[in-house]
C-alpha cells in the first residue's frame, strides 16, 4: 500500500523512500555522525521511525499519540471521524443511504462512546447518519449551529433524539476553542448565524496537533468564506476538506490561498447529480499544487498525523475530472459497453430547486411547484418567508408550511418578509 506524507514545506514524501534513507544512511555513518536526511526532512534526529504509519488493517494508526482522520465515503455526503488515544468525535454523518454503514463503521472501530458529535448544518446529506449515530452511541456534547429556521423532517428527528437521550447541545461562537485529547480546535466559521442561506451558517472547525492542522467546514459558501476572510480568521491548514463536496457556489480562489493547504480532500457521490466537484475549484487546487484526494474515485480515505507530519493510506488521486465529465464519461461506456447508438446520459428526473442538498426519500415528497407563474411567490407560512420559484431554499419548507402569493407588497403587509438569497 503506497501513502504520502503531508507536511508543510516538504510535500510529496514518500514514508517508504524517507525510511529506506534513513536506513541507508544509517549503515554508512560512524557514530556520532549527523544523518544528512534529518536535515531536509525537519523530523529531527531521534525521529526516524516515529513518523506514523499504518499497519496492513487499512486506517489503524501505529502510533499511539497518532491524530487519525478518517473521511468516510458517504456518497453524496460528507462525514469525518476523528480518534486520538481514548477520544473520539463525529464532524456529521451522511445522507439517509449511508447511515447504517456510518454506525457500523464507528462500532467496528470500538467507538462505544464520542466526546463531541460536530453538526456542521442541518442538510440531510450531513445530518441523517448523525441521528442514526446518536440513536445508537452515547455522546458527551453536541456541537451544531443556532437554529437558522430550518424546517426539515430530519431536524425534527435531531431535535427527538436529542430530547430523548437527554444530550447537551451547544451553539459555539467564532473563536471558541475545545480541547480533544492531546489535540485541540478552533470554531472558524460562520462569522455569524445570521446568513438567510442555511449552508452559510455551517460550523467549521480547526483541528490542531502540534505542527499539524486540518479545516472542515461543512457547506459553508462563498459569502461565508469571504466574511472570514474579512475578519482575517485564521484558516491556513495542511489539510482542507473542500467545502461544499467541491461546489462552484464556495472554495473561492481567495479562500483556498487563504488555507493553503497542502491536501485537499473532496468529499462526494460518484455521479451525483450536482455536478460536484466543479472543474472550477479543481482548476484552483491544481494551480495551488496541492495532492488531491477524493471518495468518489478513492472511496474511504485516512489521515494520520504525528504532530509534525500526516500520512494518508493511500496515494493522492490527482484527478481533476469534474463531476458532470466523470458522469458522461460514465455514460458512454454504458452505451459503448450494451451496443447502442442512443446516448443515456440524462439529468436525473427529480424536484430541484438548487444544488444544496440531496433529498431523502421522505423528503421528495413535495408539492409540484411548476405550475407556479414566474411572477408568484413560494411561501412559507412557518418561518414567514417567502421565495421565488427555483429558490434552494423552497427544500426545506414542510409541506404543510408551503403557500402561494403573487403580490409582493401586500405579502410584506402581511408580515412576510424576502428571501435574502433568491431576492424575489
Amino acid at each position: 500500500m503506497r501513502k504520502r506524507i503531508v507536511k508543510r514545506g516538504s510535500r510529496g514524501f514518500l514514508i517508504g523512500l524517507l525510511l529506506l534513507i534513513l536506513a541507508v544512511c544509517g549503515g554508512c555513518q560512524g557514530e556520532g555522525q549527523k544523518n544528512p536526511a534529518d536535515e531536509n526532512t525537519g523530523l529531527g534526529e531521534d525521529a526516524g521511525t516515529k513518523a506514523p504509519a499504518f499497519s496492513d488493517d487499512r486506517g489503524e494508526e501505529a502510533s499511539n499519540d497518532s491524530l487519525t482522520v478518517w473521511f468516510l465515503d458517504v456518497g453524496q455526503g460528507s462525514a469525518a471521524l476523528v480518534h486520538q488515544k481514548d477520544s473520539w468525535m463525529l464532524i456529521d454523518g451522511g445522507d439517509k443511504e449511508t447511515s447504517s454503514y456510518v454506525v457500523s463503521f464507528l462500532k467496528q472501530k470500538g467507538v462505544t462512546k464520542l466526546d463531541y458529535v460536530v453538526i456542521s448544518h442541518y442538510d440531510s446529506d450531513h445530518l441523517n447518519g448523525v441521528v442514526g449515530v446518536l440513536n445508537a452511541i452515547p455522546c458527551s456534547q453536541v456541537l451544531a449551529p443556532e437554529d437558522y429556521g430550518t424546517d426539515t423532517k430530519i431536524y425534527d428527528s435531531f431535535q427527538q433524539v436529542c430530547k430523548e437521550k437527554e444530550l447537551a447541545v451547544s451553539h459555539p461562537q467564532l473563536g471558541e476553542e475545545f480541547a480533544f485529547s492531546h489535540s485541540s480546535f478552533r470554531v472558524v466559521s460562520p462569522a455569524s448565524y445570521e446568513y438567510e442561506e442555511g449552508n452559510s451558517n455551517s460550523l467549521g472547525i480547526r483541528l490542531e496537533y502540534e505542527e499539524n492542522s486540518f479545516l472542515i467546514c461543512g457547506d459553508c459558501t462563498e459569502e461565508s468564506e469571504q466574511d472570514l476572510l474579512y475578519l482575517g480568521v485564521d484558516v491556513k491548514s495542511d489539510v482542507f476538506a473542500a467545502n461544499h463536496h467541491g461546489s462552484r457556489y464556495s472554495n473561492s480562489p481567495e479562500f483556498l490561498e487563504a488555507v493553503s493547504p497542502n491536501a485537499v480532500v473532496i468529499s462526494c457521490g460518484k455521479g451525483n447529480s450536482y455536478g460536484h466537484p466543479d472543474a472550477s475549484v479543481l482548476l484552483s487546487v491544481q494551480n495551488l499544487g496541492a495532492d488531491l484526494y477524493r471518495t468518489d474515485l478513492q472511496g474511504e480515505i485516512t489521515a494520520a498525523s504525528d504532530g509534525k507530519n500526516i500520512v494518508f493510506d493511500q496515494e493522492a488521486c490527482m484527478d481533476y475530472r469534474s463531476g458532470p465529465e466523470l458522469r458522461e464519461e460514465e455514460s458512454k461506456e454504458d452505451d459503448k459497453d450494451s451496443g447502442s447508438d442512443i446516448k443515456l446520459f440524462q439529468e436525473e428526473v427529480r424536484p430541484y430547486y438548487g444544488e444544496d442538498e440531496q433529498l431523502s426519500e421522505e423528503e421528495t415528497e413535495q408539492p409540484n411547484h411548476e405550475s407556479v407563474g414566474e411572477d408568484s411567490y413560494i411561501l412559507n407560512t412557518n418561518t414567514k418567508k417567502f421565495h421565488k420559484k427555483g429558490c434552494s431554499s423552497v427544500e426545506e419548507i414542510k409541506e404543510e408550511n408551503i403557500g402561494y402569493g403573487s403580490d409582493r407588497e401586500e405579502l410584506i403587509g402581511m408580515g412576510y418578509a424576502p428571501c435574502k438569497r433568491c431576492e424575489p
